[in-house]
C-alpha cells in the first residue's frame, strides 16, 4: 500500500474518531447540525502577509502572525475582544510574513499549543519565534501527517506535507511545505491553505481530506498557480478570502478564476475582513471593497 493511501486512511480514521467524540458538530455540510455558538474569523490587513484570528466564545486559534511589526496588531485585536489566552497557534510555514509576529504574541499572552510543519526554518524571525516559545515553556508540535482536535464546537484538521517534501528542507521551498487547515463549524467548512503552491496543492488534492468548502483562504496571497483551477474545482468555494496588499495585489488571473467558479472574493488590501459563521451560513464584512 502506498504512503499516500496510508495517510488518507489514517486521516479518515482520525477524523471519524473526532466526529464521534465531538458534541455539537455535524459530520459534514449536508447533514443537519445542532445549534452551535457563533464562530468569528478575522483576517487582518497587514500587507502581503497572513494573520488570521478564529474565536468561538472562549476558544481561540490563530493562524499565522504576519511580519515582525504586525505582532502588536495581532495582540491588540485579541485583547480588544477580551481574549487573553490562545488555545492553538498554527504557523503554516516559516516565512517571515507568517512567523514574524509570533514572538510578540507568545510574549504577550499564554498560548497552550503550537503547531508547525516538520522542517527547520531559517532567518531571524524563525529564531526569535523558537526562542519565545522556549521562554514560554512550549515545544512546537511538528505536523507531518494529519492532526485533528476540537476548538469549542469546531472540528479542526491540520494537514502537514508528506515527509518526502520536508526531508532535508532548509526553508528554500517554504511555501510548498505549508500546513493546510480545515475548520468545520456546524455545516460550514472553512479552508485555510497557507502559501501552498502547485506542488503542495496537488499533493493535498491527491492525499488529503478534500472537502467542499464555504470559505477558501486562497493560497500565497492570490499569486496565480496552475493548480488553482484544480483546487477551486475540487473544493467549490462560496467565498474566497485573499491576504494581499495595494503594493502586491492578487493576480488578475486568480481573481478571474475565482469569479468564474462562482466565488465571492474579499481582499485584505481593502481592510480587515470579518467572517461570521452561525453553523448554517456565513456572513462577511465588508460586503464589498
Amino acid at each position: 500500500m502506498s504512503r499516500g493511501i496510508l495517510r488518507r486512511v489514517a486521516g479518515a480514521l482520525a477524523l471519524a474518531v473526532l466526529l464521534v467524540s465531538t458534541v455539537g458538530c455535524s459530520a459534514g455540510r449536508d447533514s443537519s447540525s445542532e445549534q452551535v455558538p457563533p464562530l468569528t474569523v478575522r483576517a487582518l490587513k497587514v500587507g502581503k502577509a497572513d494573520a488570521i484570528l478564529l474565536q468561538e466564545g472562549d476558544h481561540v486559534m490563530v493562524i499565522d502572525t504576519g511580519e515582525e511589526d504586525d505582532g502588536a496588531e495581532v495582540v491588540e485585536n485579541l485583547t480588544g475582544r477580551a481574549v487573553h489566552r490562545v488555545d492553538v497557534l498554527v504557523i503554516t510555514h516559516f516565512d517571515k510574513d507568517h512567523t514574524g509576529g509570533a514572538d510578540t504574541l507568545l510574549e504577550s499572552m499564554p498560548v497552550d499549543r503550537i503547531l508547525v510543519p516538520d522542517y527547520d526554518g531559517k532567518g531571524g524571525q524563525y529564531r526569535e519565534f523558537l526562542a519565545a516559545a522556549e521562554a514560554a515553556g512550549i515545544t512546537p508540535e511538528r505536523v507531518n501527517g494529519q492532526c485533528t482536535f476540537s476548538l469549542g464546537s469546531c472540528e479542526v484538521l491540520v494537514d502537514g506535507p508528506d515527509p518526502s517534501l520536508t526531508a532535508g528542507a532548509t526553508g528554500e521551498t517554504d511555501n510548498d511545505l505549508s500546513l493546510i487547515t480545515t475548520v468545520r463549524h456546524g455545516q460550514n467548512v472553512l479552508l485555510f491553505m497557507g502559501d501552498a503552491e502547485s506542488l503542495r496543492i496537488r499533493q493535498w488534492l491527491k492525499e488529503g481530506e478534500v472537502p467542499d468548502c464555504d470559505l477558501l483562504k486562497v493560497p500565497h496571497h492570490g499569486v496565480y498557480e496552475n493548480a488553482l483551477a484544480e483546487l477551486t474545482e475540487a473544493v467549490t468555494p462560496a467565498y474566497a478570502l485573499i491576504c494581499d496588499s495595494d503594493k502586491n495585489p492578487a493576480d488578475s488571473r486568480t481573481l478571474e478564476l475565482l469569479k468564474n467558479c462562482g466565488a465571492e472574493v474579499r481582499e485584505t488590501r481593502f481592510g480587515d475582513i470579518t467572517v461570521t459563521s452561525d453553523g448554517d451560513s456565513l456572513s462577511l464584512t465588508p460586503d464589498s471593497p
